[in-house]
């Protein structure tokens, strides 16, 4: 490998500055517990679990999360609706705040827009900067104004992977207690994670193996 591609490869495993690393032990249980999921051998092969959760025919949501209408640069009632199928609440002031003209809609849009167009894969620290701000414009639209404490960070999770998937995994409680994560509380750990999964030439071949093995593959979308 030659320096300049080593730079290259450096580049996407940097973090922000404050950000605390994730200890490699972190990633290693995190990348066993991925191929573990991704196994297409045993009882429950990761490729029959695909086809159906995507199935049509069934009640789960990915199908529709995925197909409804996704304007890359703006917040639509599509959106919403495409969150709220994942076992969320989206309030009527959520609708307000994030759909109407508002101060938080301006903010949300405004850092949605900043996002460069890349994937999790080739996330540097700019770009998880960037993700961070989106992420927290989010949080804060869907804060409940009269709830002591609200932080709705499943909710902003989840709308964030809707708008760009390619660079937000879908995070809730499951995924991060499936992973080993839920004793950091902190989505800067888990988003190191995600990437470092994402760039693994081994889960990338664990997931092409499964999806080569789904029905109408081509329809599956991840």
């Amino acid at each position: 490998m030659t320096t300049d591609a080593v730079e290259v490869e450096d580049r996407f495993t940097t973090i922000p500055t404050g950000w605390d690393p994730v200890a490699p032990e972190v990633f290693k249980t995190a990348k066993a517990v991925a191929l573990e999921v991704l196994s297409v051998e045993g009882d429950r092969p990761a490729h029959v679990r695909l086809a159906r959760y995507y199935d049509r025919e069934r009640k789960y949501a990915a199908a529709t999360f995925t197909d409804l209408p996704n304007i890359a640069d703006d917040v639509t009632a599509d959106d919403l609706l495409a969150v709220s199928l994942l076992s969320v609440r989206i309030s009527p002031l959520d609708v307000r705040r994030l759909v109407e003209p508002s101060p938080e809609r301006s903010a949300v849009l405004a850092s949605l827009r900043a996002l460069p167009d890349v994937g999790l894969t080739m996330a540097d620290a700019d770009t998880l900067t960037a993700m961070a701000v989106f992420y927290e414009d989010v949080k804060h639209a869907l804060k409940d104004p009269w709830a002591k404490s609200s932080d709705r960070w499943v909710t902003a999770s989840k709308l964030c992977a809707r708008k760009r998937p390619d660079l937000f995994p879908v995070r809730d409680r499951k995924v991060r207690d499936l992973l080993g994560l839920t004793r950091f509380a902190d989505y800067r750990v888990d988003w190191q994670v995600f990437r470092h999964l994402a760039q693994s030439d081994e889960v990338r071949q664990a997931t092409l193996k499964a999806l080569r093995q789904v029905p109408d593959a081509e329809t599956v979308k991840v």
